[in-house]
C-alpha cells in the first residue's frame, strides 16, 4: 500500500460509498466531497490503490477506477482539454504510474478497461518523454499468457497507435506488428473484440505509414511490406468465416475497413489479392440486404445493434458504411475501377435496396419534421446506410456515368416489376422501393438528362413519369411516397407534356395545404423550388 494519509484514504472510502446510496441526499453530499478531494495531492493515488484492491467491494472498486479515469482526463495535464487545477503532483504521477499498469491484468472487465482508458490518456500527454518505459510494459504483457493483460494492453496500444508521429513509427511499427499480427490470428485464444483491435491497430499504422511514405518511399518497403502477405491473407481468410464465437460483425468491419486502407495506398500490392477478396465482401452485400429490408425497412426492428465497451456500434448498419466505403475505394483506384464496372448493373440494384426509407425512419420523420428536413437534405451531414448508399450511388454515377444510366434503368424496371409482384401479394411495404427508386433516379437527374442529350442512353423518363410516378401522387399510399414523387417531378419537368406537368403542378399546391402532412408539405416546398428553377432556366434560354 501506498503511504499517504490514513484519514483521506478513509474519507475516499466512505464519499465512494456514499456516491452508491440509494438516497439522494446522500449522493449529493458525497458528489460535493468528491469536489473537495479531488484537490488534495494523494486524491489520484488514493483512487488508483482502491481499483486495484482486490480487497474492496466490487462496485467500489469499478467506481473508483471510472474516477480515476475522470481525475486524469481533469488533473493530469495542463495541456489536457479539459484541465482544471491542481495538476497531479510529480510525486503522485510516479506512484500512479507504478501502481497502473497492473491494471491490465485485473480479471474483472470494468476495472481492466477503466485502466486502460487511464494508462492511454496518461500516455497522450507522458508517452514517451516523461515516460518511456510505458511502451515496454505494454508490449510485455500482449507476449504474455495473461489472457486478461493482453485484452487491457491491446486497448491502450489501440489509442496510443492513433498518436503516433513520423519519429515513432520506425521504432513502434516493427516491435508491434508480428505480435499484433499473431493475436489476429489465433482465433480461438483471443476474444472476438481483442482480435478486433488488433485490427484496428494494424490499419491505424498501416494508414500513418504510408502517410509518411508520401514523403519517404524506403520508409514504406521497409516498415509496412515485410508484413503485408501474411496480413493480407490473414485478412482475407477472416472474411470468409461465418459468425460464431471467433467472428462477428464487429470484426469483420474492421477486416473491411483495413483492405479499403490497403487498396487505397499500396492497390500493386494487393492486386494479387482481390480474386479473393470481392467474393466474401459481394455475398456479405447480398445476403445482408435481404436481412436488412425484412427486419429494418419493413419491420422495423432494431437491428441487433451493440457497442462495445469503448462505445463503438458493432451493428449492421457499421458493416455497410465499411463495405461502401471500400467499393466507394474501388471506384476511385484506376486498377479496381474495371472490377466495379463490370458488376455494376448488380450493385446498382443492392444500392437502391439500401436507399428505402426503414420504418424507425417512418416513426421518427413524422413525429419530427425538422429532423425530415435536416436528414433528408442534399447537404445533410447525418449519416445512415440510405445516405450512406445514395452517396455511393453518386459516386458511381461520377466515375461511370454512361454505364450507370443504364445500370440504374435496368435496376428501376427490375425493382418495379417486384413491387408490383409484392403489392398484389399483399406487402403493405411495397410503397418504399418505389420512393427508393425515385430518389435514385431524382439524385442522378444531371447524368441522366446529359446521357440522354447525347443519344447514349434510352431512358424514358416520361414513361416513368406518367406510368408510376403520377400513379403512384393520385393514388397516395404513404405520404413520404407522396412527398418523393412531387419532388421527382420538380426534377425532370422537361420531360412532361402540358399536361402532365399541370397534373404535378397541382399536386404540389394541394401538398402545402395545411392539413397536408408534414412530409407531404415539406417535399411540396422543394418541388415548388425545383420547378421554379426549369422555369427560371426556360425563360434564360427563350425556351
Amino acid at each position: 500500500m501506498v503511504e499517504v494519509d490514513a484519514g483521506l484514504r478513509h474519507a475516499l472510502i466512505e464519499t465512494v460509498a456514499g456516491l452508491m446510496s440509494p438516497d439522494q441526499a446522500q449522493r449529493k453530499q458525497a458528489e460535493e466531497q468528491v469536489k473537495a478531494l479531488e484537490v488534495t495531492d494523494d486524491f489520484g493515488v488514493l483512487l488508483c490503490e482502491m481499483a486495484l484492491d482486490n480487497s474492496c467491494n466490487l462496485a467500489g472498486r469499478q467506481l473508483a477506477a471510472v474516477l480515476l479515469k475522470q481525475y486524469i482526463d481533469t488533473h493530469w495535464s495542463q495541456d489536457a482539454e479539459k484541465f482544471r487545477a491542481p495538476e497531479t503532483t510529480p510525486v503522485a504521477k510516479n506512484m500512479i504510474r507504478q501502481m497502473l499498469p497492473l491494471g491490465l491484468k485485473e480479471s474483472i472487465s470494468k476495472v481492466r478497461n477503466n485502466v486502460a482508458f487511464s494508462l492511454s490518456a496518461i500516455a497522450q500527454s507522458d508517452w514517451p518523454e516523461q515516460w518511456p518505459e510505458l511502451f515496454d510494459i505494454l508490449m510485455q504483457a500482449i507476449r504474455g499468457s495473461d489472457e486478461f493483460a493482453v485484452q487491457g494492453a491491446v486497448r491502450v496500444l489501440k489509442e496510443l497507435s492513433r498518436d503516433l508521429t513520423d519519429a515513432h513509427i520506425p521504432t513502434v511499427a516493427p516491435a508491434i506488428l508480428p505480435d499484433i499480427y499473431r493475436i489476429f490470428c489465433e482465433s480461438e485464444r483471443y476474444t472476438v473484440r481483442t482480435r478486433s483491435r488488433a485490427v484496428e491497430i494494424f490499419t491505424t499504422l498501416t494508414s500513418t505509414i504510408c502517410t509518411i511514405g508520401e514523403e519517404n518511399k524506403s520508409l514504406q518497403k521497409m516498415l509496412l511490406n515485410p508484413f503485408l502477405s501474411t496480413f493480407s491473407e490473414a485478412l482475407v481468410s477472416a472474411l470468409a468465416v461465418p459468425d460464431s464465437h471467433t467472428s462477428d460483425t464487429g470484426l469483420k468491419t474492421e477486416v473491411v475497413k483495413a483492405l479499403t486502407v490497403l487498396i487505397k495506398n499500396v492497390p500493386k500490392q494487393m492486386s494479387q489479392w482481390m480474386p479473393q477478396i470481392l467474393p466474401p465482401v459481394w455475398s456479405t452485400l447480398t445476403s445482408s440486404a435481404e436481412k436488412y429490408v425484412r427486419e429494418v425497412v419493413n419491420e422495423g426492428g432494431a437491428e441487433d445493434e451493440c457497442v462495445d465497451s469503448d462505445g463503438e456500434v458493432l451493428g449492421f448498419e457499421t458493416l455497410m458504411f465499411a463495405i461502401f466505403d471500400f467499393v466507394d475505394a474501388l471506384v476511385e483506384s484506376k486498377r479496381f475501377r474495371p472490377a466495379v464496372k463490370s458488376g455494376l448493373a448488380d450493385l446498382m440494384y443492392y444500392i437502391v435496396l439500401y436507399m428505402q426509407i426503414t420504418e424507425e425512419q417512418c416513426q421518427k420523420w413524422s413525429d419530427n419534421p425538422d429532423c425530415f428536413v435536416e436528414e433528408e437534405d442534399e447537404d445533410s451531414f447525418a449519416y445512415s446506410v440510405r445516405i450512406s448508399a445514395q452517396d455511393l450511388l453518386i459516386a458511381l454515377f461520377r466515375e461511370f456515368e454512361e454505364e450507370s444510366c443504364a445500370s440504374l434503368s435496368q435496376t428501376i424496371q427490375r425493382h418495379l416489376t417486384e413491387s408490383g409482384q409484392a403489392r398484389e401479394a399483399g406487402t403493405e411495404e411495397w410503397w418504399k422501393i418505389h420512393e427508393a427508386v425515385m430518389l435514385a433516379l431524382g439524385s442522378s437527374q444531371a447524368s441522366i438528362e446529359a446521357q440522354i442529350d447525347e443519344g447514349k442512353v434510352n431512358f424514358d423518363i416520361a414513361n416513368f413519369l406518367n406510368n408510376v410516378v403520377l400513379a403512384d401522387m393520385n393514388s397516395p399510399v404513404h405520404p413520404f411516397l407522396l412527398g418523393r414523387c412531387l419532388w421527382v417531378a420538380s426534377k425532370f419537368p422537361k420531360y412532361q407534356s402540358t399536361e402532365t406537368m399541370t397534373a404535378f403542378l397541382e399536386g404540389t399546391v394541394r401538398g402545402l395545404a395545411a392539413d397536408q402532412p408534414h412530409p407531404v408539405r415539406i417535399s411540396a416546398v422543394r418541388a415548388i423550388w425545383g420547378f421554379c428553377e426549369y422555369l427560371k432556366a426556360a425563360a434564360v434560354s427563350g425556351a
